[in-house]
């Protein structure tokens, strides 16, 4: 059984892209997004996604202060030109652009923010603040301190 899951592990490992090696939880710290968010976060969890990974930071009460997801870039920047125009479509609004990383906007109606630095693609999803520009200002703080950090 040992061995199946040693193979296992190897193989999902080698098939793995480069960006699955870094590990997005260390990307920022709770100190970090505590004196960013509204609320303070107590604890982290990595979970894997369809294409990558994502770490949220959880409040004491257990729920979702920042979501910071990584996934790897399979395409040039028309990738994330082509995933604004689909998010467009789907919750029929618009995007705006924000000067974050290569080709970074703000989707409006769920206040979720998106940009590409190297192979990568960065979302960012804050608890939301009693003013949309509020939230969209911390976001975009978050997204400046991720991009720093990403190579």
């Amino acid at each position: 059984m040992k061995n199946k899951t040693l193979l296992l592990a190897a193989t999902l490992f080698a098939a793995s892209p480069a960006f699955a090696q870094v590990e997005v939880c260390d990307i920022l710290k709770i100190e970090e997004v505590n004196t960013i968010t509204v609320q303070v976060a107590t604890k982290t969890k990595t979970q894997p996604t369809k294409d990558g990974k994502e770490c949220q930071y959880f409040d004491a009460k257990q729920k979702p202060v920042l979501t910071l997801e990584v996934r790897g870039a399979k395409l040039p920047k028309a990738e994330l030109d082509v995933e604004a125009e689909n998010l467009q479509k789907i919750y029929r609004t618009s995007v705006k652009p924000v000067e974050v990383g290569d080709g970074g906007f703000w989707l409006t109606s769920k206040q979720e923010l998106f940009f590409r630095k190297a192979k990568n693609i960065v979302r960012i999803v804050i608890a939301p603040a009693p003013d949309a520009k509020t939230t969209q200002a911390r976001s975009e703080t978050i997204a400046r301190l991720v991009e720093s950090r990403l190579k």
